[in-house]
């Protein structure tokens, strides 16, 4: 038999997701406040909605891995494989 940790699959992309959306809020809000556009496709009007996009992304980044630690709590430490 092979025993597989199973949860820590879980545990570790929630980490990702959670640092990631750190990450992007961080980003996202220094461009609301701070930040020039990145590129000359996107006017100065419309800066603040694509960066306000961000902060978006990045909340739901994190919730996300918040949904995963979750889950990974209903998940079996091992799982026994033959």
């Amino acid at each position: 038999m092979q025993k597989i940790k199973y949860r820590a699959v879980f545990k570790s992309s929630g980490w990702i997701f959670t640092v990631w959306g750190i990450i992007v809020v961080i980003k996202g809000l220094y461009d609301v406040f701070v930040g020039l556009p990145e590129s000359e496709f996107v006017p100065l009007a419309n800066w603040s909605k694509y960066a306000g996009f961000e902060v978006v992304y990045g909340l739901a980044c994190i919730l996300m891995g918040l949904v995963i630690f979750e889950f990974a709590k209903r998940v079996p430490e091992i799982l026994e494989r033959e």
